[in-house]
């Protein structure tokens, strides 16, 4: 009997280097889902970062015209988000004949009633470097568009642009 005991392991001995060996595999696995999980979070607070700062360039757009206010102050509400190279472009268009006004002919005199468009585009890289390089090279392109009508036309005869509403 002694013999036999000499050659044979405790089972508990063996369960613990199969525990070692598959927590070995997973963790890896493990660790890169939760820091995937963190990426595509913050690709969503960047997305609803340049949609806010769309909406808040629409809203000075209704009451002051100045499209280069407009994308400054578009572009400083996403200051905090991790976004590459915005471009903001705002343009005024007719609200009749199209539901979309996007689809409407420009208005050549911005006035009371024409459509302020902000459209802010931006492109943010995630920093997990398989979903970067395998997935998204070349980033994820976030696209927003606000649409307000104009309700104060600002500068107009009576303003300069310097004394036009800054806040809507």
């Amino acid at each position: 009997m002694n013999g036999r005991s000499k050659h044979r392991r405790p089972a508990r001995g063996r369960s613990a280097g199969q525990a070692l060996v598959e927590f070995a595999l997973i963790f890896p696995v493990f660790i890169l889902l939760i820091v995937a999980a963190i990426d595509i979070g913050r690709g969503v607070f960047a997305y609803n970062s340049i949609t806010n700062g769309a909406r808040e360039g629409a809203r000075l757009a209704i009451v002051n015209q100045d499209a280069t206010l407009i994308a400054q102050r578009a572009k400083a509400q996403t200051s905090v988000a991790e976004v590459a190279d915005p471009s903001v472009t705002v343009t005024f268009k007719k609200p009749t004949p199209n539901a979309d006004p996007a689809l409407n002919a420009n208005c050549t005199s911005i006035a009371v009633g024409c459509v302020a468009i902000v459209r802010f585009e931006s492109t943010y890289q995630p920093s997990t470097p398989i979903i970067r390089n395998i997935l998204f090279p070349a980033g994820v392109t976030f696209v927003a568009t606000s649409i307000e009508a104009v309700e104060f036309t600002c500068p107009n005869p009576s303003t300069v642009a310097s004394a036009c509403p800054r806040q809507p």
